[in-house]
């Protein structure tokens, strides 16, 4: 007896160092960011409350192209599929409103992580869309399709 509540007790003990053992785990991903507007990104961060690293600056939508951006990569933050956490940005000023010191156009969301597509997803893509409504894409290759506007109508 007195050696299976040592056991317990062991078991119980490890466990404690290892912190929640149940939760989620995070994972590394590059993260890009597509936007919708015709306005620059200024600067986008996901989940920044922590630290995690996920930021950019995605380009404006020029002429009949879903979106702008897309272009670069910010790669080694960390994210936790099934997180709620918070997605901030910010347009890039014209350069009317900066000669004006006009405050930067910003907005922020709570935004849950969806879970990736596959255990080895490590592509996040952020799409910003003209509906002020964003949305997270896990994918395993930057060749896989992108989400799609709603309708032809979020292009106008």
């Amino acid at each position: 007896m007195n050696k299976q509540l040592l056991m317990a007790g062991l078991l119980v003990t490890s466990l404690a160092g290892c912190g929640d053992v149940f939760a989620p785990a995070s994972k590394e991903v590059c993260i890009t960011g597509y936007n919708q507007y015709e306005r620059p990104i200024h600067e986008f961060r996901l989940d920044a409350t922590n630290k995690t690293g996920c930021s950019g600056n995605p380009s404006a939508r020029k002429g009949n192209y879903m979106y702008g951006g897309g272009g670069g990569l910010s790669c080694g933050c960390r994210v936790t599929p099934g997180k709620q956490v918070s997605l901030y940005w910010s347009f890039e000023p014209t350069l009317e409103e900066f000669r004006n010191g006009f405050p930067l156009e910003e907005y922020s969301v709570v935004v849950t992580v969806p879970q990736p597509e596959s255990s080895t997803s490590r592509y996040f893509r952020i799409f910003f869309m003209k509906d002020g409504v964003p949305k997270l894409q896990w994918v395993d290759d930057l060749r896989a399709p992108r989400i799609m506007p709603s309708s032809v109508e979020d292009l106008k």
